[in-house]
């Protein structure tokens, strides 16, 4: 660690990669392990908490340096042992569509998809169950259609145009999910919310991606 500067070089989650980051703030502690004697190497560790920004992405996350004592000989280098938070092996693994996917959605579905992309990155099944319903409705209102109910406005969809047939009852079931989860206060599990995550997915896609993307393609 470079005191004079307060940079500690370590592995940034959003670049992939070590890179050199402020630390924002520090906290040293020292443990002492008694099943060792206090003349070894392995007796004393020392833990530091650091708050740090990545000098490269501007990421803030959490960095817990573990020096000395069992981590010692774990970098014969540096002599010391990282932990960065949040941990990549701890994230859910949704399929989300990306930046410039979501550029193409109008600003309500926007910020609709937004708090649906965090109900499923903090695992809420509930939220995410309802908000996959609202997208739906979402996506009806914008695209001006009719219906007594959603299930009437999923069905007109594809007259539309913008659903192919086979797609109703699979869109319908998205409906079900987020009755379910409303009224019966109940979650389905994030593997399975995942699979409708995929449907809602392609269908924004076909109706506000594919069309811009045409729009380019002059043939």
């Amino acid at each position: 660690m470079d005191k004079k500067s307060k940079k500690v070089y370590t592995h940034c989650n959003s670049c992939k990669k070590t890179t050199s980051q402020t630390i924002l703030f520090s906290k040293r502690f020292t443990e002492l392990d008694e099943d060792f004697p206090e003349n070894s190497s392995m007796y004393e560790t020392n833990k530091v908490y650091m708050t740090i920004q990545c000098g490269g992405c501007e990421e803030v996350s959490f960095l817990i340096r573990h020096i000395g004592g069992a981590y010692a000989n774990e970098n014969e280098e540096y002599g010391h042992f990282d932990e960065n938070f949040p941990n990549e092996e701890d994230e859910t693994d949704v399929t989300l569509l990306d930046d410039d996917e979501q550029k193409a959605l109008s600003k309500v579905l926007q910020n609709l998809y937004s708090e649906v992309e965090g109900a499923f990155r903090e695992e809420l099944s509930i939220l995410a169950g309802v908000g996959l319903r609202m997208l739906v409705e979402g996506i009806c209102i914008e695209q001006k259609i009719s219906g007594r109910n959603l299930q009437e406005k999923i069905k007109n969809l594809q007259p539309a145009g913008l659903l192919s047939t086979n797609a109703v009852p699979i869109l319908d079931k998205l409906r079900q999910i987020g009755n379910f989860s409303a009224h019966e206060i109940k979650g389905f599990s994030i593997e399975q919310l995942e699979y409708a995550l995929d449907i809602i997915n392609h269908v924004l896609k076909s109706i506000y991606l594919l069309p811009k993307i045409n729009k380019k393609l002059k043939i």
